[in-house]
């Protein structure tokens, strides 16, 4: 296992037993994945690799995560369950959206 899956399991566990809610996962797991986004868009395109070499450290994204834990199966259902994660955060994300007054 990488450092980093066991970093992103541990915060999980984390997140489910203090906050006890489906959704909250749901949310740290979207919240992260953004994150670790905007810091590899920064690295790549804006920031100066000499200055700020140990953001080479930080993967580029949840996805990149689980990819790198190559297990073969198990990979392909984490994958899956990332995707279904993200539809979820769609249909929240639309629902308060459509419940919004205007």
């Amino acid at each position: 296992m990488s450092i980093e899956f066991m970093i992103f399991i541990i915060a999980l566990v984390i997140v489910i037993v203090f906050y006890k809610s489906f959704y909250s996962f749901v949310y740290f797991t979207v919240i992260v994945d953004i994150f670790l986004r905007i810091v590899t868009y920064l690295k790549e395109n804006l920031l100066r690799a000499d200055a700020f070499s140990f953001l080479n450290y930080i993967p580029e994204s949840v996805a990149a995560i689980i990819k790198g834990w190559d297990v073969g199966v198990f990979t392909e259902v984490l994958m899956f369950l990332y995707v279904v994660i993200y539809t979820i955060f769609l249909v929240l994300t639309i629902m308060k959206f459509v419940k919004k007054k205007f």
